[in-house]
């Protein structure tokens, strides 16, 4: 006998749909060390509103204790602004695939395995657009533009204000130090205080070459990160880890520990059960859609770095 729709969710439930945000999340190096750091937030509203340090304050310094004191108010702070961004995936058990997978076993294996692949679909969807800009414009903000010498993010431009931006490099053949392209440079000049590129982010051949420079020097190894699943090696503290989904000749050093992955309370991985969609002419096909609502935020675009046509 074909299961009902209820069996079939009943199932599900218990099988996959209450893993699948972290079943997204752990197989992408970004996610994986955001959440270490604790940059997974749910936030509701109409936008997303953070302030940032326009211009020191300037009031400090050493006085005559018998002068007189005049105040002025000095604009220090402006606020950053994102709308929220809207995904969408969904998966059907066609009228087709019910037919061929009869019996009790093959349509849990088959409503499982469906489930899966909507997860994979939009944990694929979401690194594609983490280093690259959605082409229909809807996507998150990528980090291609966060990570960026020139352009705009939070409403806010460089121009406008000096430290909302990240250093950019084009052209430079990969070296550990002295150069003032080097990577150890690159780290010193996003640094400020104890903020700091907290994960390297690059291509696999990169990763590799990466190790390779640093033959006969100490390596170490981040033990989070590879106990989550990512080889790396450490640049000073910080793991640098090959990712599929970067582009070619990129390498991101990222201040995971000042960017937030803002995710609607109602829309975070939101999936629906199995329903019928006899009524929409699909008879005897059950769709299953998953929904996400948010974006991605960074507090000190100061504190990343990226390479652009790193060799």
């Amino acid at each position: 006998m074909a299961l009902s729709v209820d069996e079939i969710n009943t199932v599900s439930n218990k099988g996959i749909d209450k893993t699948m945000i972290n079943n997204v999340y752990d197989e992408t190096p970004f996610f994986v060390k955001l959440k270490m750091d604790g940059g997974m937030k749910a936030d509701g509203g109409i936008d997303m509103r953070w302030n940032i340090y326009s211009q020191k304050l300037g009031r400090a310094n050493a006085v005559d204790p018998g002068t007189q004191l005049t105040f002025s108010n000095v604009s220090t702070r402006t606020a950053a602004v994102l709308t929220r961004v809207y995904y969408e995936v969904d998966t059907l058990i066609t009228w087709h695939d019910r037919d061929r997978n009869y019996g009790k076993g093959q349509i849990v294996d088959l409503a499982v395995d469906k489930a899966k692949e909507l997860s994979r679909d939009f944990m694929d969807r979401l690194s594609t657009d983490l280093f690259t800009t959605n082409t229909n414009g809807n996507g998150i903000q990528s980090l291609v533009t966060i990570v960026n010498a020139t352009a705009s993010y939070g409403g806010i431009s460089p121009s406008d204000v000096t430290s909302w931006k990240s250093t950019e490099l084009a052209t430079v053949t990969m070296a550990l130090s002295t150069a003032t392209t080097s990577l150890k440079y690159q780290v010193e000049r996003a640094t400020f205080g104890k903020n700091k590129p907290t994960i390297h982010i690059t291509t696999r051949d990169l990763a590799v070459t990466f190790e390779s420079l640093m033959a006969g020097n100490v390596r170490y190894e981040d033990k989070a990160m590879a106990n989550a699943g990512f080889n790396n090696t450490t640049l000073y503290d910080a793991p640098v880890v090959g990712d599929p989904y970067c582009t070619s000749g990129y390498w991101y050093g990222l201040d995971t520990k000042n960017m937030e992955w803002r995710s609607s309370p109602e829309f975070n991985m939101k999936v629906t059960p199995w329903k019928e969609t006899d009524l929409i002419g699909y008879p005897n096909t059950l769709v299953k859609i998953l929904t996400w609502a948010g974006n991605l935020v960074c507090k000190s675009r100061q504190t990343c770095f990226k390479y652009t046509a790193l060799s």
